[in-house]
């Protein structure tokens, strides 16, 4: 991995932190705001290692990005952040690949939901859904708090 993409896989990062929660009236410093932790595991769906960045996009912004130093099979992807209120999307794209199109799947995707006080109130289980796609395609859910 270069410098470059290594510093903006850094900096997408620390973005995605803040990322929920930014959509209307659901201002992570509302009254209602929660602690989200969500989690995702992404796989060629033939266990090919053609991986080659994965993305976590939480509410419409990129929260995580998996940049393997070699093609992979599959990863796990996580992020945390406050959101409000509402509904919300997840969606985990595949932005490279050593060829397109393959299948994916994602599995064991959950959103736990704390109060500010880091109190679990609830966990969110997410289907496992698999589908052909090809270099930029994702796989998205919805869900709301």
């Amino acid at each position: 991995m270069s410098l470059k993409r290594a510093l903006v896989a850094v900096m997408l990062a620390l973005a995605g932190m803040w990322a929920l929660g930014c959509s209307n009236s659901n201002s992570p410093t509302s009254g209602s705001a929660f602690m989200l932790v969500l989690n995702a595991t992404v796989a060629n769906t033939a266990m090919a290692s053609t991986i080659t960045e994965a993305d976590l996009i939480v509410d419409g912004a990129t929260a995580t990005i998996f940049l393997p130093p070699l093609p992979a099979a599959s990863d796990a992807l996580t992020t945390s952040g406050q959101a409000g209120t509402g509904p919300h999307t997840m969606a985990i794209a595949i932005n490279g690949q050593t060829t397109s199109p393959n299948s994916y799947t994602v599995s064991m995707a959950t959103v736990q939901v704390f109060d500010l006080n880091r109190t679990l109130l609830k966990t969110i289980m997410l289907p496992t859904q698999s589908a052909v796609l090809a270099t930029g395609g994702s796989i998205s859910y919805s869900f709301s708090l």
